[in-house]
């Protein structure tokens, strides 16, 4: 349910015309709520080990959250320049 909230509140950060910046902290944001079951599981046994795939994983879900945030602050702009 966060996930569809952060990409609402984008769009609507790029419909009122906020700095582009506001996009990492709301990747971040996904990010962290995304791996925040997985990196709790690192830290209790039996341990999961930080491997190579866990790395991949990681890092696509980073590039697809930066993706996912800049689509929706990308929809406020352009619904800006059409209704606006």
């Amino acid at each position: 349910m966060l996930l569809y909230a952060t990409i609402l509140v984008m769009g609507l950060a790029g419909y009122a015309g906020a700095p582009g910046w506001l996009v990492l902290p709301a990747a971040a944001s996904l990010t962290l709520q995304a791996w925040w079951v997985k990196l709790r599981q690192l830290a209790r046994p039996p341990r999961v080990l930080w491997g190579s795939k866990t790395t991949t994983y990681f890092v696509t879900g980073v590039a697809l959250d930066l993706c996912l945030a800049a689509l929706g602050f990308g929809v406020g702009r352009m619904a800006r320049a059409v209704l606006g």
